[in-house]
């Protein structure tokens, strides 16, 4: 794939189209990929030429995307690659605002051309996508079919660009469009679709009454915000080239300094100096390959993202705003898999330093025959997590912080829960547990160790997924605003999840390990800093669970439990019977002693605080006062460990007796 080196800034570049990722030149007979790049007819067929393979226990031959390296199968066997290429779909949107008068194939009718005949053509038929002379014209009136074609002249550019509206076709059933939005699945679907596989689903839309309502500024929004996400791609990338200089530089001036007191006991050294500098070599080797290849997926990234805005801004100045619906869902879709592609690869973990404490070769010669090796520093570079919170997939993510506004502004002193689902019949007790979602909650189990993902939109929940663990989950918090993206900890290590949902099931990808200095085994995180404790301590850490503060601390039960402020970096936890507040400095802010056999707790919105004391009831202190109440709950027997959710508008409780119960907060 060719890469060009972009020096227009990004405003500069508005007017372009959609440029092919192989040739880099404005794209001709653009045709796509089932991943929705989209290329030069020419440029792909070539590519199909040269890389087609068929891989083993395949039967049809595939290719990788020149972008995204999603893998492509042919349509059927015995294909040619040029049919291959001629049979791929034409991209209509790239084509049709980016037409071109002046272009041969523009100049003539096509329509007599297959005819076998020369007609000078004068108009554009924005339906047929191609350009007819006047005969053509008068026939498209006098058809039934064709009557209600939009006809422009050729001449007139800016009508031509001017509202344009593709008929995108479904993939499953031929000479259907694509005119229904499923919220439920968030797909796109044909009448048929709707039918056939919607047909129970409860929010359903046709993409003409989503259109209507589309914000056309919020569309901008999210276009500048790909410009954003471009930008902090090329950093990115400049950042990856500092390191590698650096690495660079530090293994010149190691292999200088060796090379130095290599000279001193030359005849006696040589041999374990030639080992050893083979061994950094492919060490060196290893780690600037691993930036290297984590930079070409960027790059692969960047193209991906440069295409969707030049893409979306297209559609925002041509597209009709039905378009701008079905097209801002195929970008984002497009964007989402070439991230969770990025997720799976492990090539983000980067080497940092070199470090070379002992020179002293005659003494490793004497005592091994061996020089030491020079020691390599890594560190996880969170590089997709950066990705990931640059995307405009991170504006959703406001609408959390809103809703925890609204939420806010009630008395949390006399608040009420209404009870909405009830899961029963657990295999154990469970201690620990997170709001995943609007209708989704995740459970730890120890026994078998689990992680359990339940629906909760029904009266009943009902378990979706179980993602069965090597060692016993405990304490789950959010690593950050996205509900679906948490920490579980495994007592010695953090794992880092995010939790995918497709339609009615889910999965859990695990993104990285955070290894840990103590053991861990319930965990919060606040605004700045994380809380967390064991049997024997509490531990008031960094967000990525490094220790700044430790005490002394004994459980009030069988498993510790802690809770940070949403809104505050306030701690709480339960200290001998006494409800116990302190801040990021570990310095005491509140102590409220209480008769009851307390256990989980939770802040509220205000920083009050709601605890399980293994009753019917839910206790409530005021923040900063110690003023009290009891919340009576309904199908409670003993209530263990509350949870809330992010926005504040519900709450779980999981009772002693193997049941959890989830209210709304009103």
């Amino acid at each position: 794939m060719a890469v060009s080196k972009k020096e227009t800034p990004v405003n500069e570049q508005e007017n372009d189209t959609c440029h092919c990722p192989i040739c880099l030149e404005k794209v001709r007979k653009p045709k796509y990929l089932s991943c929705y790049h989209t290329f030069c007819e020419a440029c792909i067929g070539t590519y199909i030429s040269s890389t087609a393979t068929h891989k083993e226990n395949e039967t049809l031959k595939s290719i990788e995307c020149p972008v995204c390296r999603t893998c492509i199968k042919a349509p059927k066997n015995d294909i040619s690659d040029e049919e291959w290429a001629s049979e791929l779909p034409q991209n209509k949107l790239v084509l049709s605002v980016s037409v071109d008068p002046e272009q041969d194939e523009n100049k003539y009718c096509m329509i007599c051309k297959r005819l076998e005949k020369t007609v000078s053509a004068k108009y554009w038929c924005k339906a047929c996508m191609e350009a007819i002379c006047e005969d053509c014209k008068s026939l498209h009136r006098a058809v039934p079919i064709l009557k209600s074609h939009k006809i422009v002249n050729l001449s007139d550019i800016k009508e031509m660009n001017n509202e344009v509206e593709i008929e995108e076709s479904c993939n499953l059933h031929e000479g259907k469009i694509l005119d229904v939005f499923c919220h439920d699945h968030q797909e796109l679907c044909c009448s048929v679709c709707h039918v056939k596989q919607h047909k129970l689903c409860k929010h359903v839309d046709t993409v003409e009454d989503i259109a209507f309502e589309t914000d056309r500024n919020a569309m901008q929004n999210i276009a500048l915000k790909y410009g954003d996400l471009e930008k902090i791609l090329e950093d990115m990338l400049s950042e990856n080239l500092n390191k590698t200089e650096k690495l660079n530089t530090k293994k010149h001036e190691i292999c200088m300094n060796t090379e130095e007191k290599v000279e001193e006991i030359k005849s006696l050294m040589e041999n374990a100096h030639a080992k050893w500098l083979k061994r950094f070599e492919q060490n060196h080797a290893d780690s600037i390959g691993n930036i290297e290849i984590a930079s070409d997926e960027l790059k692969r990234f960047s193209t991906t993202v440069h295409e969707v805005r030049m893409i979306l801004n297209s559609v925002l100045k041509c597209g009709s705003s039905k378009q701008l619906v079905i097209t801002n869902h195929k970008l984002k879709k497009q964007i989402s898999d070439h991230i969770t592609r990025l997720r799976s690869l492990d090539v983000w973990n980067f080497s940092e330093d070199y470090k070379q404490h002992n020179l002293d070769f005659f003494g490793q010669i004497s005592k091994t025959k061996e020089f030491e090796d020079v020691k390599l520093t890594k560190q996880q570079s969170w590089i997709v997590e950066r990705i990931m919170c640059s995307t405009p997939e991170k504006i959703d993510e406001d609408n959390i912080i809103q809703r925890r506004k609204t939420m806010a502004r009630k008395d949390w002193m006399n608040v009420g829960f209404r009870k909405l689902s009830q899961i029963n019949g657990l295999s154990e007790r469970v201690f620990y547990g997170l709001f995943i979602h609007d209708t989704r909650i995740l459970l730890s189990l120890t026994s078998p160790p689990s992680l359990k993902i339940y629906d909760i939109s029904n009266s009943t929940g009902k378990c979706k997924h179980t993602e069965v663990c090597q060692d016993k989950p405990y304490g789950l918090c959010h690593s950050g605003l996205c509900l679906n993206e948490v920490f579980v900890s495994f007592e010695n290590f953090i794992c880092h999840y995010r939790i995918e949902f497709n339609g009615e099931t889910a999965s859990c990808l695990k993104l990285g390990i955070i290894h840990l200095k103590e053991p861990m085994i319930a965990i919060s995180r606040g605004p700045t800093t994380a809380f967390a404790a064991n049997r024997s301590k509490r531990m008031i850490c960094s967000l990525n669970f490094c220790i700044n503060h430790t005490s002394a601390y004994k459980p009030s039960g069988s498993v510790p439990f802690v809770s940070s402020s949403l809104i505050s970096d306030f701690h709480c936890f339960i200290q001998e019977r006494i409800v116990k507040v302190v801040d990021k400095n570990n310095e005491d802010i509140l102590d409220s002693p209480r008769d009851s056999n307390l256990r989980g707790l939770t802040f509220d919105l205000q920083d009050n605080i709601l605890v399980c004391d293994k009753t019917s009831k839910l206790g409530q202190v005021k923040h900063g006062e110690g003023e009290r109440r009891n919340i009576s709950l309904a199908d409670i027997t003993e209530s263990y460990n509350v949870i809330m959710h992010p926005t504040g508008e519900k709450i779980m409780v999981l009772d002693n007796t193997a049941k959890c119960v989830v209210y709304q907060v009103c």
